[in-house]
């Protein structure tokens, strides 16, 4: 990932009519997820993307996140805000959370059925509008 405290060149800036393209893109990515969560100005937040997205990603790959693992996904907050977060995705059907199988010690928390087809439309849709975007920049 380059670094955003290092000046670009003149041979790494894109036109405007590039950036625009891709501002419009990312606006329709934020768009999706707002109306992907019915516009609960809580969930458009991105301490929920990283949750949300991270608990998705991990549970995929087949490990799980621990609750101690998920808050520390998220950027801010104390642990019991941290928490809060967690409890209420729980509480809303986003995530579940639950023992882990082989140590009944540590909970896990995994992606609701609700939460992984809520998500899979919302990357679907964005992954489109991505890809149409990249296209477009590619033709030029």
């Amino acid at each position: 990932m380059p670094d955003p405290d290092k000046p670009m060149s003149d041979r790494e800036m894109r036109s405007q009519k590039d950036l625009l393209l891709w501002m419009n893109a990312l606006e329709a990515y934020a768009l999706d997820w707002d109306k992907t969560f019915e516009h609960k100005a809580s969930y458009f937040t991105q301490e929920f993307w990283y949750l949300l997205v991270r608990c998705m990603i991990n549970a995929w790959n087949g490990t799980p996140l621990t609750v101690s693992g998920a808050c520390q996904q998220m950027k801010s907050g104390s642990n019991r805000t941290r928490e809060g977060r967690i409890k209420r995705a729980v509480d809303d059907g986003f995530l579940v959370k639950r023992q882990r199988q082989s140590d009944r010690r540590e909970a896990i928390v995994v992606p609701s059925e609700k939460l992984e087809k809520m998500m899979i439309g919302h990357f679907s849709r964005t992954l489109n509008v991505v890809s149409d975007c990249l296209s477009e920049l590619n033709r030029e």
